[in-house]
């Protein structure tokens, strides 16, 4: 095994192992099940999987490349399935080189303009019953950028931020999991003014940009109420003149 890196500054830690991703070093969300990490990447775009058994010697077992235009930077694995998102690489756009841009404007209006759809955007599932093979089940598609965050903890129901047509920005969706090879989208929220397409007029200030991916970017944090497919509100937090990310 090559030598470890040195960390920068450690307290009550210790590097026991170390691994490159098969020459992928550029994983955003990871996912450890069955002693298997999922790793999505960036600029890499797809995902790895990596041994990790044995934390000392970590592995990496298998690369799965995202379609063409796309990323995969979040996933989330439970119940031997394996959610990954699938959205435009929006770094490969050179709108997006100024990283302000991504802040301080909606992502549905930078992008409004483009018309030839080179990604795949919606969500993948997977069977990782074997863990190192994972197996595509199923896709649902959407319309318009793709899927951001995802949570998902077993069970029927998952939760995702996406950026549909339509909308300024990502909003809400709750996904039917029932049968993970029929995923269905069962529930949408979003913020007033979000949904240009239905005659929504954003209110927010001009330079803010307002997203249900994050902490709302400029607009704080929302509790949503999920006992119903469609979210209810429970409280919510405006920070201005501050922000949240």
């Amino acid at each position: 095994m090559s030598a470890l890196p040195s960390p920068e500054y450690s307290r009550n830690m210790r590097l026991i192992g170390h691994s490159d991703q098969g020459g992928r070093p550029d994983g955003v969300q990871l996912m450890v099940h069955r002693g298997f990490a999922y790793i999505g990447h960036m600029v890499s775009q797809g995902f790895s999987v990596v041994d990790v058994r044995d934390p000392t010697r970590p592995t990496t077992v298998n690369y799965i490349a995202a379609p063409p235009g796309t990323w995969n930077v979040h996933l989330q694995a439970h119940d031997d399935l394996l959610l990954v998102i699938n959205a435009r690489d929006l770094f490969a756009d050179a709108r997006f080189a100024d990283e302000k841009v991504y802040y301080t404007r909606s992502v549905g209006d930078t992008v409004s303009d483009v018309q030839d759809k080179g990604w795949s955007a919606g969500l993948r599932i997977f069977d990782i019953s074997t863990p190192a093979q994972p197996r595509e089940i199923s896709f649902l598609s959407l319309n318009g950028i793709g899927i951001h965050r995802i949570w998902y903890v077993g069970g029927r129901w998952a939760y995702v931020s996406a950026l549909i047509d339509g909308f300024t920005d990502y909003i809400f969706l709750t996904i039917d999991l029932a049968d993970p090879r029929k995923p269905e989208v069962a529930g949408r929220w979003w913020l007033p003014g979000m949904h240009q397409a239905g005659g929504e007029t954003p209110d927010w200030p001009q330079g803010k940009r307002y997203a249900l991916h994050h902490a709302i970017i400029a607009g704080g944090y929302r509790l949503r109420q999920l006992a119903r497919r469609r979210p209810d509100a429970a409280g919510c937090q405006r920070p201005y003149p501050a922000e949240a990310d």
